[in-house]
């Protein structure tokens, strides 16, 4: 079970007081603000380390969506996007790395040109034309290529992205957010 602490760090002469762990049968979740997320295995162990606290640092039980509210611009919940974005941008680079960016950059207009084909409308199609001439296939034949490209790339992408969503959702439920 999650509880969540708002406190406020106080120093004097000699040490900075702080919200303190009492025991081994809650974890502290800290961050760079001053909340934290304690892991509890009961309310027992909960009010005994409320209980500990020095008063000095008015320690308050919070709601959780205060808390949410509190860290989530936090160093801590930036890492988590970090790890979540690396992941998902090293899953995506397998479609990436074998083409150039100036090459990337012509992806959508590839795609309209393959759609305009489709649809039958009469217009400027260059990319197709060189995909056509270099594979020896029908203009239809290079457009229906493209856009099977696109839709792979799109359900490929899809999963990349569910399983980036995936890691952030177990980063959080960690600290309890």
């Amino acid at each position: 079970m999650f509880k969540y602490v708002r406190y406020t760090p106080m120093t004097d002469e000699f040490t900075t007081h702080t919200f303190n762990e009492l025991n081994e049968n809650c974890k502290i979740h800290r961050f760079d603000v001053p909340y934290v997320s304690v892991e509890c295995s009961t309310d027992a162990d909960f009010a005994a380390l409320m209980a500990s606290q020095n008063p000095i640092i008015e320690a308050i039980e919070i709601t959780q969506a205060e808390f949410s509210d509190m860290v989530q611009h936090s160093i801590q919940v930036k890492r988590m996007y970090d790890i979540a974005n690396e992941q998902y941008t090293k899953e995506c680079a397998v479609i990436t790395s074998k083409y150039t960016h100036d090459e990337i950059s012509t992806w959508s207009v590839q795609v309209a040109e393959a759609e305009a084909v489709k649809a039958g409308t009469a217009i400027s199609t260059p990319f197709l034309d060189a995909l056509a001439t270099d594979e020896s296939i029908t203009i239809t034949a290079a457009a229906d290529k493209i856009l099977l490209l696109r839709d792979q790339n799109a359900v490929y992408t899809a999963g990349c992205l569910a399983r980036k969503w995936s890691t952030l959702k177990a980063l959080k439920a960690e600290v309890g957010l």
